[in-house]
Parts: structure tokens; sequence; C-alpha cells
């Protein structure tokens, strides 16, 4: 047997070493290449990362309501410091709190970083000292008015979107960060080289909202105020702008301080009575009604399906038009039997109920609308009277917009414009109908049974002096918690829809009070805050309200039929000046012209007195000024008038002759 001599050995060596060195390399060059590209970049080259700048958000008006803006973080090496009084009276006069001046004046600390960020500009002065370091940052800047927070949400001390529209459009808002890349020098430091490059960041989009900065805080401290003088545990306040579905405010309250995003979008609740014109609206459109239709109505009390169903104004008979003026409950049940199981449920769909609306908002509700095959045979009056189905505020206030446009129902938008950092527009919101639920006669006929909800109904709180309104009160039981099935007693939610103003209507209000204590009716808590807003609205420089538009509806034909077409007109077209019987079902009165000037009824005139005249007299003379009047249980002689005598008023307005019994 051969044995290996030494130089063998020695040369069996030298190959496996060089097999190794071989391996090695290429492990090195080509599955490690990537790895040590990377340090050795890493020690030729100095990469900084770029932050893109947020893009801005304004209102419709173009008001900012958040911003990013360049800032500093501040550090301090006390022992560095030349003049420490100095130092300490120039962060005094940056705004550093008292107490982390004086730690930063501490010598026995060898590096202090001071709380908050400080814009660049006003920092200079401070930066500029020996001892003082700053770190480039990016601050997220907010409106002082605390009424658009919930709506645009926040951002975290990162940068990164938390809630709001933030957080819906971050991938737009965000932009996209940059970096620069530089050579160093021997030392490590910076050099000029050939190979520096950079990537500049891209700014994020500017988003343009439907919001009305100056409606949204007067809607925030109405509600606010509402919350609080009615004990209520939250509220919500809605308007919308029937010609384009913008947002124009949408403010929320509650006092659970865990409570957040925004209740419009995200918390359904059971409507109640502001469901009531929807289903007469359905009702005249499928010609199953009409407004002078009558039912009985049991005298407020009916036993039906094994329950009983009560109405707070009790009555023997009522129209269609007065079940809505009043509320009633019996009505409203009776007449929605006219429709089938599926025309019911399809209209309540078409109006919107049962889908999300579509706007960009995290966690929207999509409500509760059950199909046919499950319900009850209480189930058709119930959800008649706005029970056995969930909707979100902006979905009911959503739904009364066809109601106010003549009948196209539409996507609510809460985003009005995308516009690149250069100004190049991405987006911009176009008038979208998701489609056409009702005719328009339908829709003004419904409009004038809601006028008679504010002149004469359930809501006179909401009437103001020289504008009519249009509305619809809701009153609600609240469904128990804790799992159990049924209603909690003594807890109610008051709701209220208003058409502002009746004629072409500008805004589309809705007001909901949860579980308010003392008056709970909606006619009474929700309705006054309705002419809250409007009245401050009208009164504010900027609510997105059109002034001339507003004389020019007022001084239209009202959109309540004349009473010539009701048989109750026919009652009180036959009475003598002397005669003192008036229907208890309201009358407004749109007399022959008798000669007026075309341009009269657009100019603004004077209410005059009537106190005392008759009943006719009282509405001939008020006619001849030029108004259209409104008569509700008058017994006897007129005592005045709403607006009252003397009050300037557009021509064409409705007067109310209050009576003198």
């Amino acid at each position: 047997m051969l044995r290996p001599t030494r130089l063998a050995l020695l040369h069996a060596l030298q190959l496996l070493f060089a097999i190794a060195l071989v391996l090695r390399a290429g492990q090195v060059q080509l599955w490690q290449r990537g790895t040590w590209q990377a340090r050795a970049e890493a020690q030729q080259f100095r990469r900084v990362d770029l932050a893109a700048p947020r893009g801005d958000i304004f209102d419709e008006r173009g008001t900012p309501l958040a911003q990013t803006r360049d800032a500093v973080r501040i550090s301090v090496a006390p022992r560095e410091f030349a003049h420490p009084d100095s130092v300490g009276a120039a962060l005094v006069a940056l705004g550093v709190p008292r107490a982390a001046v004086l730690k930063a004046l501490d010598r026995g600390h060898a590096w202090v970083t001071l709380p908050g960020l400080y814009p660049t500009h006003r920092a200079r002065a401070v930066t500029a000292m020996r001892g003082v370091y700053a770190d480039a940052v990016l601050e997220r800047v907010y409106t002082q008015r605390d009424a658009t927070r919930r709506v645009v949400g926040n951002v975290d001390a990162s940068g990164a979107a938390v809630d709001g529209l933030e957080l819906a459009l971050d991938s737009v808002l965000r932009g996209n960060d940059g970096r620069a890349l530089g050579e160093r020098s021997a030392r490590g430091g910076a050099s000029a080289g050939a190979h520096d490059t950079t990537l500049a960041p891209r700014t994020g989009d500017v988003v343009v909202l439907t919001i009305n900065q100056e409606l949204q805080e007067i809607a925030q401290r109405a509600l606010d105020s509402a919350v609080a003088k009615s004990g209520s545990t939250g509220g919500d306040l809605v308007v919308l702008d029937p010609e384009d579905g913008e947002i124009r405010a949408m403010a929320s309250r509650r006092l659970d301080p865990r409570s957040a995003g925004s209740p419009v979008l995200s918390e359904p609740f059971e409507p109640g009575s502001t469901l009531k014109p929807l289903v007469a609206a359905t009702l005249l459109g499928l010609g199953r009604a009409r407004p002078e239709d009558r039912v009985n109505t049991e005298h407020g009390k009916w036993v039906t399906t094994g329950r009983t169903i009560t109405d707070e104004h009790p009555a023997a008979v009522l129209t269609l038009r007065d079940v809505i003026r009043l509320s009633s409950n019996i009505g409203i049940a009776k007449f929605s039997a006219r429709l089938s199981p599926h025309e019911e449920f399809s209209a309540l769909r078409d109006f919107g109920f049962g889908m999300p609306t579509g706007v960009p908002f995290p966690s929207e509700a999509a409500g509760t609308l059950r199909a046919p095959a499950t319900w009850t045979a209480q189930s058709p009056a119930s959800l008649a009277m706005g029970y056995e189905i969930a909707v979100t505020p902006l979905q009911l206030a959503a739904a009364y917009v066809p109601l106010a446009n003549g009948g196209d129902l539409l996507e609510p938008a809460l985003v009005k414009e995308i516009r690149s950092s250069d100004g190049t527009v991405r987006y911009r919101h176009a008038r979208r109908v998701v489609r056409h639920v009702v005719d328009t006669a339908v829709a003004a006929t419904v409009r004038g049974m809601m006028v008679d909800v504010v002149t004469s109904g359930t809501s006179t709180l909401a009437a103001m002096r020289n504008f009519t309104v249009a509305g619809k009160t809701g009153t609600s039981r609240r469904a128990t918690v804790g799992g159990h099935k049924g209603y909690a007693a003594g807890h109610y939610t008051a709701s209220f829809v208003a058409l502002f103003p009746a004629n072409h209507p500008q805004y589309v209000m809705l007001v909901k009070l949860d579980d308010p204590k003392g008056e709970y009716f909606g006619g009474k808590a929700a309705a006054p805050v309705t002419k809250i807003v409007l009245e401050a609205a009208l009164a504010s420089r900027d609510a997105s309200l059109d002034r001339t538009a507003l004389v020019k509806a007022e001084s239209l034909a009202p959109v309540v039929p004349a009473v010539a077409d009701a048989p109750e007109t026919a009652a009180v077209a036959a009475l003598a000046p002397g005669d003192v019987r008036v229907d208890s079902v309201p009358a407004v009165f749109a007399l022959p012209d008798h000669g007026r000037a075309a341009g009269a009824a657009r100019s603004a005139r004077t209410v005059p007195v009537v106190r005392g005249l008759p009943v006719r007299a009282a509405v001939l003379a008020l006619h001849r000024a030029g108004f259209h009047v409104t008569v509700a249980n008058v017994v006897g002689s007129a005592s005045g008038t709403v607006p009252a005598a003397g009050t300037l008023a557009p021509g064409g307005a409705l007067v109310r002759v209050e009576s003198a019994p």
C-alpha cells in the first residue's frame, strides 16, 4: 500500500484551499453581491430620506382646514452654551415651556430634547446659537376651530393618518417621499461628488371639501347648545345642498369621550315619523292617494294586527295632508296599506335606505332595510311609521333631496376637488343622479304638506318670520340596550328634517337629538335648532346661501296647492264677511291678482294691520298687500299675524293669521 508523501499532502491542502477560495469568492460576488454592495454604498455615500409634505385640506370657499408646514425639533447641549442667559431668553420667546427651559439650562444634563415642534422661520434665531441643534420635520397644523376636526380627522406624531378624511384620503394626501444620495469624504463627512443624486419628494394632492367652515361652525355650536340644554346624550346635524348633493355641514356631539369618527355616517337609528312624507310621496306617485283623500283615524286609538297604534293629536277623520301635518300614526298606517309589501320596500330602497351612500369616509354604515320575505304582519305599518328600519342621519337627509330638487336622488359628496401641487385638477365633483324617485309635481305637493307642518302642525317652532320653511318632525322610541328586545320606556330620539326655503330649497337639514330629557318631541326639541341655524346662516357673510335666489324663491307662488281645489276651501269661500266659521284644516289662500303689477310681488313690503278684521276681510287685505295667507283654527276675528304687522317681508311670503276667540 502506497502512502502519500508529505509533498502530496501539501499539494492536496493547497488544492482544497484554492477550491474553498474560489467558492467563497463566488459566494461573495454572486450570492452576497447585493449585501456587500449596500455596505460599500453605505460607507461611500450618505443617503437621506426626504419626507413628502402632506397635501393641504380646504373648505369649499378655500379656508384652510389642515396644512403641512416646515418645523424643527430642538435639542440642546447645555455644557456647550457660550451665553446661557441669551439661550434661555430666546427659548422663552419661542414659546418653550418654562420647566423645559430650566432643564435646558441645567449644565448637569449633557443633552436635552425640548418638547414640541416649532416653526422653522420662528426658530432660526435659537438654532443659530452655539449648543442648540435642530432636526427638520414636517408638522401637520389644523384649523383653530374644533367644528371640523371630527370630519377632517388627525395624523399621529409620525405623520400616519389616524381617522377621518385624513385616513380615508391618505393615498391622495400623503404624496411620495424622496431621497438624497451624496458621496462621503475620507473622514465620513459630506463631499461634493460626481455621483450625488437627489429624488425630490412629491407633495401630496390638495383636497377641497364641500364643507362650508362657517356653516359647519354655526351647526356645531347650535348642536352643542341643544345637547346641553335638552340633556341629550348626543346629537347630529347635517346640511346638504339639494342641487348637487354636496354636504355643507356635518356636525356631531357625543357625551361619551370615547366617541370618534362621524356618527352622521356611522350610527343608524330608527327615524320615526320623518319617514311619513316619503311614504306619502310614494302613494301620490303611484296614484294610490290624493292629498285630500280621507281615512278614519279612530279618534286617536286603533287596535290592529295584535297591537294598539295611537296618535298624539286624536281626530276622527284626517286627509293625507293632515296626516302629515299632525303626524298621525293611524293615518299613515292606513294609507300605507294601499301599497303592497314589495311596493313599500322598493320605495324605501329607491330613496336610498339599506345601502351606503358612497361618501369617502371610514366606517360608513349601510343601515337596515329588511326584504319583505322577512316581514311580519305588523311590518308594513311599522315601516310607514319609521320603525323596523335603521338609517344614518346622512341617509335620511339624502332621502329628502328628491323632494327638494324635483325628484332626483343624488349621490352625496364630501370632496369637491382634488388638485396636484402644481394646480392640475385631478378630480372635480359633478352632480351624480342615482335615480329619479318622484315626479316634480309630487315633490312640490309633498313640500306643500311639509309647509303645513311648520305653519300649523307639529313643528311651528321652526317657522321663520320672512321665509317659508318646509319640515317634518320625528319622535321615535329608542331600543333597549344589552341585547334585550323592545323599547326602553321614557327614552326617545327627537328629529326634524327641514327644506329651506320651501320654494327652490338651498338646504336640506336634519337635526337629531339622542334621548333628550324633559321635552322630547321632535317639534319641541329638534325643530328650534333648525331655526337657530338658519337665522345664523342668514346673518353670516359666508354660509353658502344665494340671497338673490332666496328673495326670488319667496316671491314665487307657494308650493302649497291653492285651497280652491280642496273641500275646506269651498266652505271658506262661501262665507260672508261676518261669518266666523273656518274648518280646522289650515287653508292657504292664493287669490286673484286684482290688477297688481307683475313686478310687485318680488319687492319687499310691510305686513298690514288686520287685527280686529273678520277672517275674509283679513285674508283679502293681506293678499292685496302682496302676500299669501294661511288660516288655521280661526274663530271670530283676526288677532294678529305671523310675521307681525309692520314687519318688512318679501312679496309673496306666507303670512299666518292668528285667531281671536
